[in-house]
C-alpha cells in the first residue's frame, strides 16, 4: 500500500468518526419522553375525564374516511355552530379537559390553514372554529388539546410525496400550536400511514411539537391496545395504497392510548422499557358516548350502566378517560348526548358521596 492511500483511508476512517460523533451528538439533544413522573405528567394523570369531540365535514356528508371523492368546502354548513356549548356541558359533566378534531379524514380544516385552500375560511361558515374552542375552554377552564390526522388524508396525500406531506404535517402542526396559545394535548392519528422512514417522521415531528411548546403532550394513535407498551405497525402510505416492507414503532410518545381499550384489570403501569431505556408513559382510553365517532346518523348515548362499567375499567385502572360526543349538523352537541352525561355525572356524585358516607362512619 502506498503513503498516499495510507493518507487517504485514514482520512476516510477520521471522517467516519466525525461523522459518527455529530450523529451521537444529534441524537442525544433530541427531545425524548419523560423518564421519570414530572409536574406537567402528574397534572396530566389528574385530568382524568375528558371530552373528545368529532366534528368537521364528516358530519355533514354523513361518511368519516374520506370516501366521498365529491365533498367540498361548500358542505361545511352548520347552522348554530357553539363551541362554548361543548364546552359549558364538558364542565357541566365534570370533565378536565376537551379534544377537538381539528383535520380528519377529509383533510378539511376547522381553521383556516395557510397550506392548503381546504378549509373553513373556503366555505359557506368561515368561522376558526379552532379559536372559539381555545377561547372557550379557556373561559370554562377546560384544557383544551387537538386532534390531527396525520395517514389517510384523503384530500393531501394523493397530491404530494411523502416528503412533502410530512412538511405539510409540520406546517400545520406549527400553526395550531402558535396561532392558539397553550395546548395541553396532541392527539394524531394514523401514525403509519407516512410512507418510508415513518420512524424518522414521527421523531420529527415529535421534536417539532417540543420546539413550539416543549409541555405539549404527544400521543400516537396506538389504535385497538391496552397501553402495555407502544405498537409496531407495517408502514403503509396513503390510505394502504402503499404497503411497505418496513415497521415502524409508534414512539416517541408522552401519553399511549387504547382506541375503546381500557387498561389490563391489573392496572396501567406507566413505566415500561422502550429500546433498552425505562420510561413514565401515562394512558388513555377513547371511547363514544354513542355508536360512532362523528353524527352520522347513528347516535343513540349507550346506557348508563355502561358508562359507569366502561369509567370503572378505564379511570379505575389508572387511565384517563375521554369520551367522545358528536356535535350535529346544527354545530351542538344534541340534547339526548347531553342528557346522558349529566346522568353520568350525577351517578358518579351519587358513589362518590356513598363511598365517603361509609369511610366516615367506619
Amino acid at each position: 500500500m502506498t503513503i498516499g492511500s495510507k493518507k487517504t483511508r485514514a482520512g476516510a476512517i477520521a471522517l467516519t468518526v466525525i461523522a459518527w460523533a455529530i450523529s451521537s451528538a444529534t441524537l442525544a439533544q433530541l427531545p425524548e419522553p419523560a423518564t421519570e413522573r414530572t409536574p406537567v405528567l402528574a397534572e396530566w394523570e389528574s385530568l382524568k375525564y375528558g371530552m373528545f369531540i368529532h366534528f368537521g365535514l364528516s358530519t355533514f356528508v354523513r361518511e368519516e374516511y374520506g370516501k366521498k371523492a365529491d365533498a367540498t368546502c361548500a358542505d361545511y354548513r352548520p347552522t348554530q355552530l357553539d363551541p362554548d356549548q361543548w364546552i359549558r356541558v364538558a364542565y357541566d359533566a365534570g370533565m378536565k379537559y376537551a379534544v377537538l378534531t381539528t383535520k380528519h379524514c377529509y383533510g378539511h380544516c376547522l381553521w383556516p390553514s395557510q397550506h392548503t385552500d381546504f378549509t373553513v375560511a373556503k366555505g359557506p361558515v368561515k368561522d376558526d372554529v379552532a379559536k372559539l374552542f381555545v377561547e372557550a375552554c379557556r373561559k370554562h377552564g377546560i384544557k383544551p388539546g387537538f386532534y390531527y390526522l396525520l395517514g389517510w388524508d384523503s384530500r393531501h396525500q394523493p397530491r404530494m410525496t411523502p416528503d412533502q406531506y410530512e412538511e405539510f404535517c409540520g406546517n400545520q402542526v406549527r400553526e395550531l400550536l402558535t396561532d392558539y396559545g397553550p395546548i395541553t394535548l396532541l392527539w394524531f392519528d394514523i401514525p403509519w400511514d407516512l410512507g418510508p422512514d415513518n420512524s424518522g417522521r414521527l421523531r420529527r415531528i415529535y421534536s417539532r411539537v417540543k420546539e413550539l411548546q416543549p409541555d405539549c403532550l404527544v400521543l400516537f394513535n396506538q389504535s385497538f391496545w391496552d397501553g402495555t407498551g407502544p405498537r409496531t405497525f407495517r408502514v403503509t402510505w396513503n390510505y394502504h395504497r402503499e404497503v411497505l416492507d418496513e415497521r415502524v414503532t409508534l414512539w416517541p410518545a408522552d401519553v399511549l392510548n387504547g382506541e375503546v381499550t381500557p387498561p389490563p384489570k391489573d392496572g396501567h403501569v406507566p413505566r415500561m422499557g422502550v429500546g433498552g431505556k425505562i420510561f413514565y408513559v401515562p394512558m388513555q382510553t377513547e371511547d363514544c358516548l354513542t355508536d360512532v365517532w362523528f353524527h352520522i346518523g347513528k347516535n343513540k348515548p349507550k346506557s348508563l350502566d355502561w358508562c359507569l362499567n366502561r369509567h370503572d375499567e378505564v379511570v379505575g385502572r389508572g387511565a384517563n378517560w375521554l369520551l367522545d360526543v358528536a356535535p350535529d349538523q346544527t354545530g351542538r352537541i344534541p340534547q339526548d348526548q347531553v342528557d346522558a352525561l349529566m346522568a353520568l355525572k350525577r351517578a358518579l356524585n351519587d358513589r362518590a358521596k356513598d363511598a365517603e358516607a361509609q369511610r366516615v362512619s367506619r
